[in-house]
């Protein structure tokens, strides 16, 4: 065996099956210009008429739009402290602490601070929510139920940050063990711009010839269209059914806290938010939460957390 200089080109043999679309395509071709003159030749003999369920349903749609823009239009400030952003918690290196009380000084800190463009104006209603726990595995518990059902950036962040600590702490004794180099991989033939550009242009031959093979008549489709309609209203209402179930019955959750404070504007809520009975300093590892806006705005989220 010698080895042969390489010549870049168009893999015939392995793309011969192409010919094979030719007698399709042709057909479909002639196929569309009768289609036109049929649809032309029914202009003026057939009418259609909507439904009577457009009508019926619109004063529900308009109400229905007007209270989930009311509930969900509303968006609320929000503020997340964690142990783990620069300046809050305490300690040196990978091990950081932030106590009950810090949580809520720093939290209380903000609302009047005059540096923060988006600091919130006015009188509002304030939602705080509490995350306790003694160790990392406790705080990254607690932040994984509540990011399941209202997932936000600081909070995702802060979860996954405490479970890789909690994942260094009882790997960091293993010593992994590596192959010898190079490995054996797959060929990337999807970052090949030939292959790409050729994989694009037979892949939409090929759909286009589908759609004639999935073809149908009129009343057909119109049967399907009802038919998935009827299989789509059936899953809208079992995932909102099984959402509701979830929700259902559920019992306290002592590392999670919530508090609603207000109405007032951000000097009378920061009183608010320190005064009363709270959470103390053995609880170190936690994290805080809180939405400021009005009252219809908070609702959802209100509700979501048993308040």
């Amino acid at each position: 065996m010698t080895w042969a200089p390489v010549t870049m080109r168009w893999p015939e043999q392995a793309t011969r099956w192409m010919g094979g679309l030719s007698a399709a395509k042709d057909l479909a071709t002639g196929e569309l210009v009768s289609t036109a003159q049929r649809v032309a030749g029914l202009e003026g003999l057939a009418s259609t008429n909507p439904g009577p369920v457009g009508d019926a349903a619109k004063g529900a749609i308009e109400a229905g739009r007007a209270a989930l823009a009311e509930q969900l239009g509303q968006v609320p400030a929000c503020l997340v402290v964690t142990p783990f952003q620069s300046g809050v918690g305490q300690g040196k290196g990978y091990q950081r602490f932030l106590s009950a009380p810090n949580v809520l000084e720093h939290l209380a800190k903000k609302l009047e601070d005059a540096t923060d463009s988006g600091r919130p104006v006015g009188p509002q209603y304030a939602l705080s929510v509490l995350f306790l726990g003694t160790r990392l595995e406790q705080l990254a518990s607690g932040l994984s139920r509540f990011n399941a059902l209202l997932p936000i950036g600081d909070l995702v962040r802060t979860e996954r940050r405490a479970q890789h600590l909690m994942k260094l702490e009882t790997e960091k004794w293993e010593i992994p063990g590596a192959g010898a180099l190079p490995r054996w991989q797959g060929l990337p033939l999807e970052r090949c711009t030939v292959v790409k550009a050729a994989k694009q242009s037979m892949a939409g031959q090929l759909a286009v010839l589908e759609g004639y093979a999935a073809d149908s008549s009129p009343l057909g489709d119109l049967a399907a269209l009802a038919a998935r309609k009827a299989a789509q209203q059936q899953v809208r209402d079992q995932q909102l059914a099984e959402l509701k179930n979830l929700l259902a019955g559920g019992n306290p959750d002592v590392s999670m806290r919530a508090r609603l404070i207000g109405p007032g504007n951000s000097s009378e809520l920061r009183q608010e938010l320190l005064s009363g009975d709270a959470p103390g300093h053995e609880w170190v590892q936690c994290a805080g939460l809180l939405l400021v806006g009005t009252q219809e705005g908070l609702s959802f989220v209100r509700e979501l957390v048993g308040l």
